[in-house]
Protein backbone atom coordinates (compact mmCIF):
# COMPACT_ATOMS: atom_id res chain seq x y z
CA UNK A 1 0.00 0.00 0.00
CA UNK A 2 1.27 3.50 -0.79
CA UNK A 3 2.47 5.95 1.84
CA UNK A 4 -0.34 8.33 0.86
CA UNK A 5 -2.98 5.70 1.62
CA UNK A 6 -1.25 4.38 4.78
CA UNK A 7 -0.96 7.87 6.24
CA UNK A 8 -4.56 8.73 5.33
CA UNK A 9 -5.73 5.53 7.03
CA UNK A 10 -3.73 6.56 10.12
CA UNK A 11 -5.43 9.97 10.19
CA UNK A 12 -8.88 8.41 9.74
CA UNK A 13 -8.10 5.95 12.54
CA UNK A 14 -7.05 8.77 14.89
CA UNK A 15 -10.15 10.82 14.10
CA UNK A 16 -12.41 7.80 14.58
CA UNK A 17 -11.24 7.75 18.20
CA UNK A 18 -12.42 11.35 18.79
CA UNK A 19 -15.55 10.93 20.91
CA UNK A 20 -17.16 14.22 19.81
CA UNK A 21 -17.14 13.14 16.13
CA UNK A 22 -20.13 11.02 15.12
CA UNK A 23 -18.70 9.87 11.79
CA UNK A 24 -15.40 10.01 9.88
CA UNK A 25 -15.29 9.52 6.12
CA UNK A 26 -12.19 8.90 3.99
CA UNK A 27 -13.85 10.84 1.16
CA UNK A 28 -16.29 13.73 0.80
CA UNK A 29 -19.74 12.18 1.14
CA UNK A 30 -22.45 14.27 -0.52
CA UNK A 31 -25.15 13.57 2.07
CA UNK A 32 -23.53 12.67 5.41
CA UNK A 33 -25.46 10.32 7.68
CA UNK A 34 -24.39 11.67 11.08
CA UNK A 35 -23.15 14.95 12.54
CA UNK A 36 -20.73 16.24 13.50
CA UNK A 37 -18.69 14.50 10.83
CA UNK A 38 -15.29 14.81 9.20
CA UNK A 39 -14.07 14.10 5.68
CA UNK A 40 -10.38 13.29 5.18
CA UNK A 41 -9.00 13.83 1.69
CA UNK A 42 -5.51 13.85 0.20
CA UNK A 43 -4.56 17.41 -0.76
CA UNK A 44 -0.88 17.77 -1.66
CA UNK A 45 2.65 16.44 -1.69
CA UNK A 46 6.01 18.18 -1.42
CA UNK A 47 9.28 16.41 -2.08
CA UNK A 48 12.77 17.67 -1.33
CA UNK A 49 16.07 15.96 -2.06
CA UNK A 50 17.57 15.56 1.43
CA UNK A 51 20.66 13.40 0.90
CA UNK A 52 21.73 10.97 -1.81
CA UNK A 53 19.73 8.25 -0.01
CA UNK A 54 16.82 10.20 1.55
CA UNK A 55 14.03 12.43 0.35
CA UNK A 56 12.07 14.62 2.71
CA UNK A 57 8.38 14.38 1.86
CA UNK A 58 5.45 16.34 3.24
CA UNK A 59 2.02 14.90 2.55
CA UNK A 60 -0.93 17.26 2.89
CA UNK A 61 -4.45 16.23 3.90
CA UNK A 62 -7.63 18.25 4.23
CA UNK A 63 -10.06 17.53 7.02
CA UNK A 64 -13.45 19.15 6.49
CA UNK A 65 -15.56 19.13 9.65
CA UNK A 66 -19.32 19.77 9.53
CA UNK A 67 -21.84 20.47 12.28
CA UNK A 68 -25.43 20.42 11.05
CA UNK A 69 -27.59 23.54 11.26
CA UNK A 70 -30.49 22.29 9.16
CA UNK A 71 -32.76 24.01 6.64
CA UNK A 72 -33.06 27.36 8.45
CA UNK A 73 -29.77 29.23 8.85
CA UNK A 74 -31.61 32.14 10.50
CA UNK A 75 -32.49 30.10 13.60
CA UNK A 76 -30.18 31.57 16.24
CA UNK A 77 -30.37 28.50 18.47
CA UNK A 78 -29.31 26.11 15.69
CA UNK A 79 -26.49 28.34 14.49
CA UNK A 80 -25.24 28.87 18.05
CA UNK A 81 -25.31 25.12 18.76
CA UNK A 82 -23.47 24.34 15.51
CA UNK A 83 -20.84 26.96 16.41
CA UNK A 84 -20.28 25.38 19.83
CA UNK A 85 -20.08 21.90 18.32
CA UNK A 86 -17.53 23.01 15.69
CA UNK A 87 -15.36 24.63 18.37
CA UNK A 88 -15.45 21.54 20.60
CA UNK A 89 -14.82 19.04 17.80
CA UNK A 90 -12.00 21.11 16.28
CA UNK A 91 -10.26 21.36 19.64
CA UNK A 92 -10.62 17.62 20.18
CA UNK A 93 -9.23 16.82 16.72
CA UNK A 94 -6.20 19.06 17.24
CA UNK A 95 -5.61 17.56 20.71
CA UNK A 96 -5.79 14.02 19.27
CA UNK A 97 -3.36 14.74 16.44
CA UNK A 98 -0.99 16.65 18.74
CA UNK A 99 -0.95 13.80 21.26
CA UNK A 100 0.05 11.21 18.63
CA UNK A 101 2.39 12.96 16.20
CA UNK A 102 3.56 9.71 14.59
CA UNK A 103 0.09 8.22 13.97
CA UNK A 104 0.75 5.19 16.17
CA UNK A 105 4.34 4.72 15.01
CA UNK A 106 3.49 4.49 11.35
CA UNK A 107 6.96 3.79 9.93
CA UNK A 108 6.46 6.44 7.26
CA UNK A 109 5.69 9.32 9.65
CA UNK A 110 8.28 11.50 11.35
CA UNK A 111 5.72 13.95 12.73
CA UNK A 112 2.32 15.49 12.05
CA UNK A 113 1.32 19.13 12.25
CA UNK A 114 -2.26 20.39 12.06
CA UNK A 115 -3.62 23.88 11.65
CA UNK A 116 -7.07 25.40 11.42
CA UNK A 117 -8.18 27.08 8.22
CA UNK A 118 -10.99 29.56 7.83
CA UNK A 119 -14.35 28.46 9.27
CA UNK A 120 -17.44 28.86 7.12
CA UNK A 121 -20.75 27.36 6.09
CA UNK A 122 -21.53 24.55 3.66
CA UNK A 123 -24.82 23.92 1.90
CA UNK A 124 -25.59 20.26 1.25
CA UNK A 125 -28.65 18.16 0.39
CA UNK A 126 -29.99 18.29 3.95
CA UNK A 127 -29.58 22.04 4.43
CA UNK A 128 -26.74 24.01 6.00
CA UNK A 129 -23.79 23.07 8.19
CA UNK A 130 -21.17 25.06 10.05
CA UNK A 131 -17.76 24.05 8.73
CA UNK A 132 -14.07 24.28 9.43
CA UNK A 133 -11.09 23.03 7.46
CA UNK A 134 -8.10 21.56 9.22
CA UNK A 135 -4.90 21.19 7.23
CA UNK A 136 -2.71 18.27 8.24
CA UNK A 137 0.90 18.16 7.06
CA UNK A 138 2.61 14.83 7.56
CA UNK A 139 6.41 14.91 7.46
CA UNK A 140 8.17 11.79 6.25
CA UNK A 141 11.60 10.60 5.16
CA UNK A 142 11.61 8.39 2.08
CA UNK A 143 14.63 6.14 1.72
CA UNK A 144 15.79 5.85 -1.88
Amino acid sequence: MSAIKNIKNGIVSQLSAVSTLAKVYSYEKLNPEQFPCAFVTFASNENEFFTNAENKRVYGYRILVLAQIGQDRTSTDRVELAEQVIQDVTGDILDKLDSNITLDDNGEVVYVEASIGEPGYVEYEGGWARSVEITVRVHSIFLV
